[in-house]
């Protein structure tokens, strides 16, 4: 039998996105796998531990109960699921990721997204590249994965912002975590709208206010 995971109750949920790096290498010499108490998630500090949870589904299921990416998504999505369930739906999106549909079906709305927005970048002065650049052009590739016509650069970007907070599962998660359910929940309210046709380019009080 493996020895238990150490609990470790120092570590606020702050002091991370603070500065993680004096508590990565700290923990790497005490305690590489632990489980930190404020976040309430098992942390692993080298590079190799979650290959080998990733390597491993048979010790290690991807189904946890108590995501948080279940409270943003107000779904089971595809990340948590494992077993059958997961080779079903990836089984299922596969023919329209092949190599082949790539250059003919997903490249070229992509590629003229990018070459309008550079051509449209202001000439002889600073930018902000993110908002009107890698920002914009990450949210109109979500307009073409997910059909959402109606939706502005600033709409997207907002929601999929607040959605990747919500989920807790980037870099800063730690903080993330205390994100509050009610900008995720009027997210997805958006989001729906907009998907079904209730929505416009910016969104109505009414859902805004949920």
């Amino acid at each position: 039998m493996g020895k238990p995971v150490p609990l470790v109750e120092s570590i606020t949920l702050d002091a991370p996105d603070r500065d993680p790096f004096p508590i990565y290498r700290r923990l790497r010499g005490e305690a590489a796998v632990c489980r930190v108490k404020a976040v309430g998630r098992t942390l692993f500090t080298k590079a190799a531990d979650p290959k080998y949870v990733k390597d491993t589904p048979d010790r290690f299921r991807s189904d946890d109960p108590d995501t948080p990416m279940k409270r943003a998504f107000w779904a089971h999505t595809l990340m948590r699921k494992f077993g059958e369930a997961r080779r079903r739906e990836r089984t299922a999106m596969a023919p329209a990721f092949a190599p082949k549909v790539t250059p003919q079906e997903w490249m070229p709305r992509p590629q003229k997204n990018a070459q309008d927005l550079v051509a449209g970048l202001p000439r002889g002065e600073a930018v902000a590249l993110f908002a009107i650049l890698s920002g914009a052009h990450a949210a109109r590739g979500l307009v073409i994965l997910l059909g959402m016509e109606g939706a502005s650069d600033d709409d997207l970007m907002e929601w999929s912002q607040t959605l990747i907070e919500g989920r807790a599962t980037s870099a800063g998660a730690t903080r993330l975590l205390s994100v509050p359910t009610g900008p995720t929940r009027r997210s997805m309210r958006c989001m729906t709208a907009c998907k079904t046709g209730t929505g416009q380019s910016r969104t109505p009080r009414p859902l805004l206010s949920c």
